[in-house]
């Protein structure tokens, strides 16, 4: 399964300072959410702090909680200063590529390198009522309401898509196309409408993603991460995870296993 990785607390040392992020698994969304998430605080003080959240390919729900906003946005490169003002807290649910454009039938443009208010989306979605709960409620009933948008649904092709794709990643976009069985404009217009990306970011984010996978598992052999991610020399796939997440390879090792 696709699962992409953000490590806002390693990326940034102010950041895990004075907040906590945390992740738990979406278990009653059938495979249209990735993970449910939330940011808290760890200080009182009026302060902002950056969030550098990697490229991923996925539009959240996101929940400003103690600004009472709420709203669908994702991002096709990674953000490396997305600034908090603390002590807000947040939090959300994480959505599958693929599945804000199935669930709501809106193309993903709609939503990617942007903010698109969830009561302009979802027409029987009350905000006054939703944050008028307390912050753990309001989380619970974020889950509920997924759980019951997608209780009938079943993850179509698309939204399946980089799941398939995470296991056996083509090395280019003329072989994603084959694959696929579409021409290369029918699947530029396709990734478009499902994910808000081309199929070039697309192939780019999952390998990025791969390497991320394995560069924080205890268990992997940085060696093998040319072979997995079918980059074709050294150079390239450094220079390539360092634009992605600012930090090479070797870098990463060193913060994330000391």
């Amino acid at each position: 399964m696709y699962y992409p990785i953000q490590i806002p607390y390693i990326l940034n040392q102010e950041f895990s300072q004075n907040m906590r992020y945390t992740e738990t698994a979406a278990v009653q969304c059938g495979g249209f959410v990735i993970c449910f998430w939330e940011m808290q605080p760890l200080t009182n003080s009026k302060l902002s702090v950056e969030n550098v959240i990697a490229a991923d390919a996925c539009i959240d729900i996101v929940v400003l909680f103690d600004e009472k906003s709420i709203g669908f946005a994702g991002m096709s490169k990674t953000e490396f200063h997305f600034i908090h003002d603390l002590p807000n807290r947040s939090f959300g649910a994480r959505l599958m590529p693929g599945a804000f454009h199935q669930i709501t039938g809106l193309p993903a443009t709609a939503a990617m390198n942007g903010f698109l208010p969830l009561e302009a989306v979802f027409k029987d979605f009350n905000k006054s009522v939703f944050f008028s709960l307390a912050f753990e409620q309001a989380k619970e009933f974020l889950k509920y309401s997924l759980s019951e948008k997608t209780r009938t649904m079943v993850p179509d092709t698309f939204t399946t898509l980089f799941n398939t794709l995470s296991e056996s990643t083509p090395a280019t976009a003329k072989e994603l196309y084959q694959m696929l069985h579409f021409s290369p404009r029918q699947c530029q217009r396709l990734f478009e409408k499902h994910y808000g990306i081309s199929p070039k970011m697309a192939l780019s984010i999952l390998r990025f993603q791969k390497c991320l996978q394995i560069l924080t598992s205890p268990k992997a052999v940085p060696a093998d991460i040319l072979n997995a991610t079918s980059y074709y020399d050294q150079p390239h796939f450094i220079n390539d995870f360092k634009r992605n997440i600012g930090l090479t390879p070797l870098e990463l090792i060193h913060i994330y296993r000391k």
